[in-house]
């Protein structure tokens, strides 16, 4: 009896240290609903400035200042100039605790707007003696906006916030080379979290939900260059020399033959050979052809596997053929893949922010690519996908001149992110 007597002394104290722990959350959580709803007015003027003013990748010194600037008058500690536009503000918690990080891209892309909206992007610029427009088609400025804001509210609720918080403004995501060349600069020389997140909208997801993939997020983004050479000849006496646009054509169709019967087909991959350039006249046989291709593949060892098969194949169609040839393959962004540690640990902080599990939806892999993925080889990374279909539209489509997010996104990217860094355990 005594021990029974003393079994609920014992337990008392521990039921009340967890209500007591899950009251605090509670109450945090409408804390940091509140700085969000202070601030949302705010962040909407911030994303409408920043779409209307869109840069290219290590171009955006406008973009990299406002960033800068905020962030600073927020009391942060601000490093500018990293890899050349790159931002990094460092927020320090009362309490202490872990370093975190959190990552948004500011490029755009040189696409004219068609959206029609009153803050579409009128900006302009010359590619390849053309003129085209520069539009924020991928929600670079969404997520920029997304780590001002919770910078915000990280400041305002700094004595809650256990550790450090890194916000990274990186340059030059669509080229692919941004991350890297932060890192390359020394961004986590001096001071390295032991986890990073970042968001990229999701065009197929409808504002209000969050996707995510459990490990592989984006794919290996290579490629090849690939030029036939032919003396050329007279279209009626193709026997006079090798045809390019013939062998060009083998290959093509031979590359989608080993993708279907060399290539384990839980493996997946993907060539796409976009670009096919040959000739001037249909009785012609020209003197070269020329292929362009975009190959995707998850993992170090795939990558490696479809690149030799891809060169054997090139290689022997054109022996056969008795055709010169002038291969250039490259190896691009590396394909990115969530710590499925880390996505377990924050996954039930997530839910809670936006709503209940229903909202936070298990994803297939993405086949695009994603400069986070370098992040992802320094430290444990996880990046979700931020719903920003409008109610009206089954979807939206990134890279496309009429591509349309809906802002009420931002306010819930906000609460998020800054549930994970201030309920981080």
């Amino acid at each position: 009896m005594r021990s029974k007597v003393n079994f609920i002394f014992l337990l008392g104290p521990i039921v009340f240290f967890f209500l007591s722990m899950e009251a605090g959350e509670k109450d945090l959580n409408k804390r940091i609903e509140a700085v969000v709803e202070k601030i949302t007015p705010e962040l909407i003027e911030i994303r409408r400035d920043l779409h209307a003013h869109p840069e290219l990748a290590f171009q955006e010194k406008r973009t990299a200042a406002k960033v800068a600037s905020y962030l600073q008058n927020l009391g942060l500690e601000v490093r500018t100039g990293i890899a050349g536009t790159g931002v990094l503000g460092i927020l320090r918690g009362l309490k202490k605790g872990p370093i975190l990080a959190m990552r948004a891209d500011m490029d755009a892309l040189p696409i004219t707007e068609a959206t029609g909206l009153p803050f579409s992007s009128k900006e302009k610029t010359i590619m390849n003696g053309q003129e085209v427009g520069l539009m924020h088609a991928c929600g670079h400025d969404i997520h920029t906006t997304i780590l001002l804001g919770s910078a915000r509210v990280l400041s305002e609720l700094k004595s809650e916030l256990k550790g450090t918080i890194l916000f990274i403004a990186q340059p030059a995501e669509e080229y692919g080379d941004g991350a890297a060349e932060m890192l390359k600069a020394g961004l986590f020389r001096e001071i390295k979290p032991e986890a990073i997140f970042a968001f990229h909208v999701d065009d197929e997801a409808r504002v209000g939900f969050i996707r995510y993939a459990p490990e592989y997020a984006a794919a290996n983004v290579d490629g090849f260059d690939l030029m036939i050479e032919s003396e050329g000849c007279h279209g009626s006496d193709p026997d006079s020399c090798v045809d390019p646009i013939v062998v060009g054509a083998q290959i093509v169709l031979a590359l989608q033959v080993m993708v279907s019967r060399e290539i384990d087909v839980h493996d997946d991959t993907v060539i796409t050979v976009g670009s096919f350039h040959a000739g001037t006249a249909r009785n012609i046989i020209p003197a070269k052809a020329e292929l362009e291709a975009t190959i995707r593949t998850y993992g170090d060892s795939r990558r490696f596997v479809v690149k030799e098969k891809v060169e054997r194949i090139i290689k022997n169609v054109c022996e056969a053929a008795n055709a010169r040839y002038n291969l250039q393959y490259y190896l691009g962004t590396l394909a990115l893949r969530n710590d499925p540690a880390l996505l377990k640990k924050i996954l039930p902080i997530v839910q809670e922010a936006v709503g209940g599990p229903q909202y936070v939806i298990e994803a297939r892999p993405s086949m695009g690519g994603e400069d986070f993925s370098y992040f992802a080889r320094e430290i444990p990374a996880v990046m979700l996908w931020l719903g920003v279909v409008p109610e009206n539209l089954s979807r939206t489509s990134v890279h496309s001149p009429t591509f349309l997010a809906d802002e009420k996104s931002i306010p819930i990217g906000v609460k998020t992110m800054a549930s994970i860094f201030l309920h981080y355990r």
